[in-house]
C-alpha cells in the first residue's frame, strides 16, 4: 500500500508498517498508516470524534453512521461494506413538471460547483454524496469530504428550490408519478 504525504507530495510504501503505526515524512510531517479491514470502521469513527471535538459540531452515532446537522443540510457518514465511506445529505425532492430540466441544471452543478461531493438521485429525491475506499484516508479528506457535502447543500438547497420549485427532501413527497425522461420530454414539447 502507497502512502503519500499530501505537504511534500512523496510516496511511501507502507505495506511492511501495521495500521496506526507513525513515521515522518522527508519533510518532516508526521505521516499515520490508515487502518486497513476490521480496522476501517474504527479509523472512521476516530475522524468523527476528532472532528466533532475540534468543530464543536455535535455527532449522534447509530450502528456504523453518524448524523450531524450543517445549516439546513442533515449530513450522515456511513462505512460501507467493501471498506468504503459515503458522506450523503438527502437534499431535495424532484419537481413533477420540469424534471428533466431540473436534473440537467444539477448535472450542470455536478462539474463546476460542488467541490468533491456530487448529486445523486435515487427515486424522485436528490442526495448530495461524496464518497471513496477507505485505503489512504486520512483525516483532511474526511474533512474536505464532509464539508464538501454539507455545502453544497447548504448553498444550493435554497437556489434551486427557486428555480424548480423543488420540495426540502424532509417534505414526504410521492415519487410513483414520476416519468421516465422520454415520456417527460414528449409533455414538455406538448
Amino acid at each position: 500500500m502507497l502512502l503519500r504525504c499530501k505537504k511534500c507530495n512523496n510516496t511511501y510504501d507502507v505495506s511492511g508498517k501495521q495500521p496506526g503505526e507513525t513515521f515522518k515524512s522527508q519533510c518532516g510531517d508526521i505521516l499515520v498508516v490508515p487502518m486497513r479491514g476490521e480496522h476501517a470502521p474504527a479509523l472512521v469513527a476516530g475522524y468523527a470524534e476528532r472532528y466533532a471535538k475540534e468543530s464543536g459540531v455535535t455527532l449522534q452515532k447509530n450502528a456504523e453512521s453518524w448524523f450531524a446537522k450543517f445549516g439546513s443540510a442533515q449530513v450522515t457518514i456511513t462505512v460501507l461494506p467493501g471498506e468504503e465511506i459515503r458522506i450523503a445529505s438527502p437534499f431535495l425532492n424532484l419537481p413533477k413538471k420540469g424534471t428533466q430540466l431540473a436534473l440537467r441544471r444539477v448535472l450542470e452543478l455536478n462539474l463546476a460547483s460542488t467541490g468533491g461531493a456530487r448529486f445523486a438521485l435515487e427515486g424522485g429525491q436528490l442526495f448530495v454524496v461524496w464518497s471513496r475506499g477507505l485505503e489512504g484516508l486520512d483525516y483532511e479528506e474526511f474533512v474536505d469530504g464532509l464539508r464538501s457535502v454539507s455545502r453544497t447543500g447548504d448553498d444550493f438547497d435554497d437556489v434551486l428550490r427557486k428555480e424548480w420549485g423543488m420540495a426540502a427532501a424532509e417534505q414526504a413527497q410521492d415519487t410513483e408519478e414520476y416519468v421516465l425522461p422520454a415520456e417527460l420530454l414528449e409533455e414538455e414539447k406538448g
